[in-house]
């Protein structure tokens, strides 16, 4: 019992617990200060066992460790001079003789204050999983000069997993999940939500895009008033909706059949851009709504800027990167955008730049634009860019999100920040004993990138990318021999991704073709599992345990799924195996294929490597013409037999890509009279899906010499498509004769 008295006592005293650390707010705090309070004392309490105290007006003199939160008499009495005005979300910061001072502006600078003081204390938020916590047996607070930092952008919004939890998003200065929601009532490609084709199109095709044969759903007709009347009616009634909702986006449809009516293409020559008659439709629309901010986008056919028209005072211009390579820094490597932004930032200060930095085909895809990412935000804070939205691979986790969305918070917040420093505090809180070998891997990946020509789109696939399969076999030997033990299971799933990346860029691979200069692995891939695909199932029965333990839940930006992707694979390696069956010789093509698919060579269509979903690679295709192949058959004994014919034909019409109306199969005895054994008509319905359908055709054995295929275009694309009238592709592959 008297033991337990004393021990006691002694906590009591503050003995064993340490002076108690001092919170004081100022007497008339605001909600800022007040919730940055409550942030230090739940994480202070987290790693200290001295009492935490707040109070607003101390009775006595305060005794260190103290940290004065906003402008108090007790902070100015200690020599602390907190501004009394900042700008939005800025910051102040002061230490000395074991004291801070912190405040900011506006509704979260206090509290951002807060963040950068517990980082200084060495707290971490590298992903919302992982919260790194210094080990203090008593607070020491550090001394540093005044500072007050403002952010280089005062919207900033990061479109990344990790930043889609509030908490972290807020740790790290930036936009939240739930504060974009309320302010933003509508958030880019908003003209068929105020204008509803489904609606209107049928009775008044006059509402939509002319597109230089016919009207077409797939954009407005800006200079149509009737047009004008009902968007305005619309956004009227959703901002009743929602009143305090500040920016309401009055946007183009994500396509590009802009309107080329009379009006509307004068009005493009006349201002020198397609952007000249959206935005004499915006400010029209601006001015019926002086009290909020109409955002509008900058983006493909209106990326540029107008000549001699000014965006009103409330309208925002959301200025779209798509087309640059990210293999070189915006300013280096797409010099027609980087003249958008310095003549769109010369025409307004309410400029918002949509960036992308991520991968979308392929999550588990290499995607080595880090020397880029610094220079690119540099460069719009330099053109007065104020506002910053960028696009990683959002709620889905995917090749180092965690990595790059710190780095990219941290830059976005000050573009001038040391790069290096906080990669190297991000791989050795996140990676530990693993920080070297992932510097190492990042960096390969970069000198590799740049040895085949620093390109890198964020539409391709790792078998399009020429340094993805150089030196796969350095690669994969170098992390199946460094990945951690299963005694550490956290670290394990925080390297894992890399290791699948490698993986799946390996299995994609072994899809196509190789290419000159492909490393041992690459050029010989498909054939090591040609004839015994045994190890390839094994691993597959594994692999969505792994990206499930991993985080990895989708593998690109449509949602598709690691099981949808080996039941895939399964399929390929299946219709491979079929597809090696054919006495099929060589092809010839009456008229050439495009050259911007597989080089446009005939040899795709016998390669016995079938093409998938993505018409970029194992795919050929003909722009608003037919496919004739002509194929010679094998002569083994004599005339050969054939009695089966397939071929495949692929269906994206988002892309413009149709099945054909019509496929007729035809036999020659000797090679030059054809006389034919099957027609086929296809019926193409609207869909958004992407899918290939084989066409078969199956007789009695037939003697034959040579086999001939022709697909009959629709030439257009059909009147119910957003892009009617445009000239449409076929897309075919792997003919298959037997």
């Amino acid at each position: 019992m008297r033991y337990n008295y004393l021990v006691l006592l002694l906590f009591s005293s503050g003995l064993l617990l340490g002076q108690p650390v001092s919170l004081i707010l100022s007497p008339k705090a605001t909600a800022a200060e007040t919730r940055a309070a409550a942030v230090l004392k739940s994480y202070l309490g987290k790693i200290t066992r001295q009492p935490i105290t707040v109070t607003r007006d101390p009775k006595s003199e305060p005794v260190p460790p103290v940290i004065f939160i906003g402008n108090s008499p007790a902070a100015q009495m200690q020599g602390f001079a907190i501004p009394e005005k900042m700008e939005e979300d800025a910051l102040f910061l002061h230490g000395k003789g074991g004291m801070v001072a912190l405040g900011g502006g506006g509704e979260l600078g206090a509290e951002y204050a807060a963040y950068s003081l517990l980082e200084l204390l060495g707290f971490r938020r590298f992903s919302p999983r992982d919260t790194f916590m210094p080990k203090l047996e008593t607070l020491q607070l550090p001394g540093f000069p005044a500072r007050v930092e403002t952010p280089a952008f005062p919207y900033r919004e990061l479109w990344y997993e990790p930043a889609m939890d509030d908490s972290w998003a807020r740790w790290h200065k930036l936009k939240t999940p739930t504060q974009k929601t309320k302010e933003w009532g509508m958030f880019v490609h908003t003209f068929d939500k105020l204008c509803p084709q489904n609606q209107y199109f049928k009775e008044h095709p006059e509402y939509y895009a002319f597109n230089g044969s016919q009207r077409s759903p797939g954009q407005l007709c800006l200079s149509n008033d009737t047009v004008f009347q009902i968007v305005v009616a619309g956004l009227r009634s959703l901002i009743a909706q929602n009143p305090e909702a500040r920016y309401w986006s009055v946007s183009q449809n994500d396509n590009y059949d802009y309107c080329k009516c009379t009006r509307c293409a004068a009005a493009d020559r006349k201002y020198e851009s397609s952007a000249g008659s959206l935005l004499l439709f915006v400010n029209r629309v601006a001015q019926a709504f002086p009290d909020k901010v109409i955002s509008t986008l900058a983006y493909q056919y209106t990326r540029k800027a107008p000549k001699g028209l000014k965006p009103e005072p409330n309208v925002n211009i959301c200025l779209c990167s798509i087309e640059c390579n990210r293999g070189n820094p915006i300013e280096e490597g797409c010099a027609d955008f980087a003249n958008d932004v310095r003549e769109w930032s010369a025409l307004t200060k309410n400029l918002m730049i949509w960036d992308y930095v991520v991968q979308f085909r392929s999550y588990f895809g290499p995607f080595p634009n880090w020397k880029t990412l610094q220079p690119n935000l540099q460069f719009f804070q330099k053109n007065g860019v104020r506002m910053m939205f960028e696009q990683g691979s959002g709620r889905d986790r995917s090749e180092f999100s965690d990595m790059r969305a710190y780095l990219l918070a941290k830059l976005m917040w000050n573009p001038n920040a040391n790069q290096d420093s906080i990669l190297a505090d991000f791989r050795r809180g996140y990676y530990g004993d693993y920080a070297d070998l992932v510097d190492r891997y990042v960096k390969d990946n970069i000198r590799r990138m740049e040895k085949h020509g620093k390109k890198l789109w964020i539409y391709d696939v790792p078998q399009n990318e020429a340094f993805v399969r150089d030196s796969f076999f350095h690669r994969m030997m170098q992390f199946d021999q460094a990945m951690p033990k299963p005694s550490d299971p956290k670290l394990e799933q925080r390297l894992r991704p890399i290791v699948l990346v490698e993986l799946v860029s390996f299995l994609e691979n072994m899809k196509c073709v190789p290419q000159v200069g492909d490393d041992f692995m690459a050029q010989n891939a498909y054939m090591m599992f040609r004839f015994d695909t045994s190890g390839l199932h094994d691993m597959f029965n594994n692999f969505e345990k792994w990206c499930g333990e991993s985080g990895l839940m989708h593998m690109n930006e449509n949602g598709y799924t690691p099981a949808q992707y080996v039941q895939d694979f399964r399929k390929f390696l299946a219709r491979n195996k079929e597809a090696s069956q054919t006495i099929a010789l060589n092809v010839q093509l009456t008229e050439p294929a495009s050259p911007k698919y597989s080089g446009g060579k005939a040899g795709i269509l016998l390669d016995q490597l079938v093409g998938e979903t993505d018409y970029r690679y194992n795919w050929i295709g003909f722009n608003g013409n037919d496919m004739q192949a002509t194929i010679q058959v094998a002569d083994t004994a004599g005339m050969p037999f054939v009695s089966d014919i397939m071929v495949s034909f692929l269906e994206d019409q988002s892309s413009w890509v149709f099945l054909p109306e019509k496929v007729i199969f035809e036999l020659s005895v000797d090679g030059e009279n054809f006389f034919p054994v099957k027609e086929e008509t296809l019926v193409t319905i609207p869909s958004d899906k992407k899918r290939f359908q084989t066409v078969r055709a199956a007789f009695k054995p037939t003697t034959a010499r040579a086999v001939r295929v022709t697909a009959i275009n629709r030439k257009v694309c059909p009147e119910w498509h957003t892009c009617n009238g445009n000239p449409c592709w076929i897309f075919a592959d792997e003919i298959t004769v037997k």
